[in-house]
């Protein structure tokens, strides 16, 4: 049976179990919209190509799933580049497939016709070209493969309009995705380095996600200590006795640094040791590092490592338990209770703080979240003050549940990160957080909550500045330049919506209007009027 190159799309992406596809229609991808019409999945329209991006980005992190969007070519492309490039740089997976011009007309200068591989091919880890229209559904099969194997993400699959209205078969091969295979030589050493070190740290990323149940097991048999990247939040619930949150160098946890600094190796897993993650490169390399990672080209590259392997999470992990369990530590019972009483101490010394009668502390805005929310509800940030704060005060319990921009530190994720969380986990609490700077880049996302009738809620930081930018401007310079900002009314903002609104502007209103917003049947717009009164922990 033939089909048009439109409906090979959709069968590749069937036979992905795509669930479903963020983006809009547009001229040149007409075909492939009237055949997501007969899709097994859906097809979501979004208000701008930034934010499909951005929300397959975080429907990615938040499923482990591949991400996917349909947008069109030029401008379409061109708007969804930030987000391509945020997953890029966060090594999430995500498949953009977008028309490219028509390759059997003799004239030049067609509509939005741009070299738009040439210009995306930086941000991608493969920029996929169909010249006929057999290709299309093994290159949409190979662009799955590509996207996931190794270091995950993003690859773009452009076809050329004409293809898509193009008959042919549906081929039924699919590629193989290539494998590394372990050194074992190299791990035995790894292994045989952590059975003789007296007190091992374990430091985990993002990519050590799917490997969480080996890596508590790996901490707990070692009596090892746990700290985390910001990405990498819920690779071990934070209130574990061995989580001591974020980091381990001056811009991470006080807790990490401290009892990090009283290790004798640290082993990192899945992680780059980014500028963010180090506290613009402030982190002190540990006395004995070892570094795991599938990328080889991020192996002891920003820290001096004295053992290095290429090597997925939960392969390696695998098989440092096996080995680890034959003879586990006894718990560290020290160790655990200094990590509970250290963490109580901080929390305590929140809900002690004096309470502010004009603006809203974030500490206590956020301490006090964490007590209400569940223990799944998924947080979506933005970059800003209001992340960093995030990091401090709000610990995270489950895994896939923090979806944040790291590395590419993109503002705008938030509130199209919280609809397609929302989207992939209905019944779960989405919370999305976010500054007024991050509100008015992509706020208007929130119509596509409301079209498929989706409850996240909003909290906004609202303290009418770039407040992150204003640090750092007072800290360098000791004065300010073009942060203040112009907000809308956003109880008005809210009801032209048609959403739920709560104002909280003291510290005496957070808990009652947190329960009555988390209670809300409807999408809800908390406007919190927060006050740092300090800098964030970054500065």
């Amino acid at each position: 049976m033939k089909v048009t190159g439109a409906h090979a799309v959709v069968k590749a992406l069937e036979a992905q179990g795509v669930e479903r596809v963020f983006g809009l229609p547009g001229v040149q991808n007409l075909e492939l919209y009237d055949a997501l019409k007969d899709a097994a999945f859906e097809a979501v329209l979004v208000t701008h190509e930034l934010c499909a991006a951005f929300m397959a980005d975080a429907y990615s992190r938040a499923t482990g799933k591949v991400g996917c969007s349909v947008i069109v070519p030029g401008p379409g492309l061109t708007n969804a580049s930030t987000g391509i490039a945020e997953s890029l740089l966060d090594s999430v997976p995500q498949v953009v497939i977008v028309p490219g011009p028509r390759n059997d007309l003799e004239e030049s200068f067609q509509l939005h016709e741009i070299p738009q591989l040439e210009a995306i091919r930086p941000l991608v880890k493969a920029a996929l070209h169909a010249d006929r229209a057999g290709d299309i559904f093994p290159l949409v099969m190979e662009a799955f493969a590509i996207a996931r194997t190794g270091e995950p993400g993003p690859v773009v699959v452009e076809i050329p309009h004409n293809l898509l209205q193009a008959k042919m078969d549906i081929p039924v091969s699919s590629p193989t995705p290539t494998s590394h295979p372990l050194d074992e030589k190299r791990l035995g050493e790894i292994a045989q380095a952590i059975e003789r070190t007296r007190q091992v740290g374990i430091y985990a990323g993002f990519g050590a996600t799917d490997a969480r149940t080996q890596l508590i097991r790996l901490a707990e048999a070692l009596q090892a200590p746990v700290a985390t990247t910001i990405a990498g939040r819920g690779v071990i619930p934070e209130d574990h006795p061995l989580s001591v949150g974020f980091g381990f160098g001056p811009a991470g946890s006080p807790l990490a640094e401290e009892v990090f600094g009283e290790c004798d190796l640290v082993l990192a897993i899945a992680c780059k040791f980014g500028e963010v993650a180090t506290g613009a490169y402030g982190m002190k390399p540990p006395k004995n590092l070892i570094h795991v990672d599938i990328n080889p080209n991020v192996l002891g590259k920003n820290l001096p490592a004295a053992l290095t392997l290429q090597g997925d999470a939960v392969e390696v992990l695998d098989r440092l338990v096996e080995r680890a369990s034959r003879s586990p530590r006894p718990p560290n019972q020290a160790l655990q209770e200094r990590i509970v009483r250290e963490r109580e101490k901080f929390f305590r010394s929140i809900e002690q703080s004096p309470t502010q009668a004009d603006g809203v502390n974030p500490a206590r805005l956020l301490w006090e979240l964490r007590k209400l929310a569940a223990r799944d509800a998924i947080l979506t940030t933005d970059s800003g003050a209001h992340q960093f704060w995030v990091v401090s005060c709000f610990p995270i319990l489950a895994a896939r549940s923090y979806l944040t921009p790291t590395d590419y530190q993109s503002m705008g994720y938030s509130i199209p990160a919280m609809v397609s969380a929302k989207m992939a986990f209905p019944s779960r609490q989405v919370i999305g957080v976010v500054g007024d700077g991050g509100f008015l880049m992509t706020g208007s996302e929130i119509v596509t909550a409301l079209r498929y009738k989706l409850n996240p809620i909003v909290l906004l930081f609202n303290d009418g500045e770039l407040g992150l930018i204003r640090e750092a401007q007072e800290h360098i310079y000791g004065r300010t330049s073009c942060v203040q900002l112009l907000n809308p009314d956003y109880e008005l903002l809210a009801r032209a919506y048609g959403a739920n609104y709560f104002r909280i502007q003291s510290d005496h209103e957070i808990a009652a209007t947190l329960q009555q917003a988390l209670a809300s049947q409807r999408l809800a717009i908390v406007d919190a009027r927060v006050r740092y009164g300090e800098h964030t922990q970054y500065f």
